[in-house]
């Protein structure tokens, strides 16, 4: 046989492969690849997840949906995934709030520091006041939000020594998120915020060009930074909220019954995520313990002294992400916490 015949019954025997019997006939079948990229590390629970998602997704879609899962940055960085999202290089996507606020700054009112107490609020907050209103904002932007799901509470990690007052933090060089809000928040908090990217954070803190950084637990552990600092503060300073998202454009050409199933039970979903964080995190502050890490419990006396400066960024944010947004928040903060 020639190569060009070779050739030629290759592609016949690749098309035969999507084809099923329906009726008393074989009938093209199209399947759809969902490319989904995280930087979330294998073997957490945002993982574990995405597994259950896949498995969902694909028996659901009876042989027509593909849902390939890179984690572990496999694709790159938050911020070059997420662009990679938006040309439709790839079709989801899941990280944090604070990557996307690149293109929806409207959701930097979510990561203001001490602007939640506790999960209750929180999760309020996300599933009953602004899910519809950022919906809208991302789609503008050609994205779908498909749920919150959820990083965490940040808290601070150090080397030499442990931050428990602003004045701790003075001079010292500290890895920021690659977001506005975060930045403004070292600045208010008297470090000296150094914007880096998060696969390039451990040779930061390796080579000194970082004295520390803020992350939830679950995080800390998964990427291995705690490895090179001595202390972490249980400070709560910032709620993360993650999400996931499609690419509008892609998402809107499939059929009703493909979008049907990628979205799922969304509310389901987003509750499943923030489950599995919640429940692992003494877990993990028993693993950095017994690798030499000190964890400490900061008092309500020291954080309101951050949250004090805190504050006094809020009033900024509100013109950037709009005041009936803002207001919008804090109004059914106040009100929650009324009836609570």
């Amino acid at each position: 046989m020639n190569s060009s015949n070779k050739r030629f019954f290759t592609i016949v025997f690749i098309f035969l492969l999507t084809l099923i019997f329906y009726g008393n006939k074989f009938v093209l079948q199209e399947v759809y690849e969902i490319r989904f990229a995280t930087i979330a590390p294998d073997g957490t629970p945002w993982s574990d997840q995405l597994k259950e998602m896949k498995k969902r997704v694909e028996k659901e879609g009876n042989g027509r949906i593909k849902f390939v899962v890179y984690n572990s940055g496999q694709l790159g960085g938050e911020i070059e995934t997420l662009r990679s999202l938006q040309r439709g290089r790839i079709q989801a996507w899941g990280g944090s709030v604070g990557a996307v606020t690149a293109l929806v700054p409207e959701l930097q009112l979510l990561e203001l520091p001490y602007l939640f107490l506790n999960e209750k609020e929180t999760d309020y907050i996300l599933d009953e006041v602004v899910f519809k209103p950022y919906s809208n904002l991302m789609a503008k932007e050609g994205l779908i939000l498909h749920s919150w799901n959820e990083n965490g509470w940040r808290h601070f990690a150090t080397k030499k020594k442990p931050i428990f007052n602003p004045s701790d933090l003075k001079g010292l060089k500290i890895r920021s998120q690659e977001s506005q809000i975060h930045i403004e928040m070292w600045k208010a908090f008297g470090a000296l915020p150094v914007p880096i990217s998060i696969p390039e954070v451990m040779s930061a803190l390796q080579t000194g060009l970082v004295d520390g950084f803020d992350n939830s637990t679950l995080f800390t552990s998964a990427t291995g930074w705690y490895q090179n600092v001595d202390h972490f503060v249980l400070s709560a300073h910032m709620y993360q909220p993650g999400l996931i998202i499609y690419n509008k454009k892609y998402f809107d050409s499939l059929p009703q019954d493909i979008q049907k199933i990628l979205l799922g039970d969304q509310k389901y979903e987003a509750q499943l995520g923030r489950k599995g964080v919640r429940e692992i995190e003494p877990e993990i502050i028993k693993i950095l313990e017994k690798d030499k890490v000190k964890v400490h419990k900061m008092s309500a006396a020291e954080r309101e002294e951050f949250a004090k400066l805190a504050r006094t960024i809020h009033p900024k944010f509100r013109n950037i992400v709009g005041a009936e947004l803002f207001d919008k928040v804090q109004n059914a903060l106040r009100d929650f916490r009324n009836k609570s």
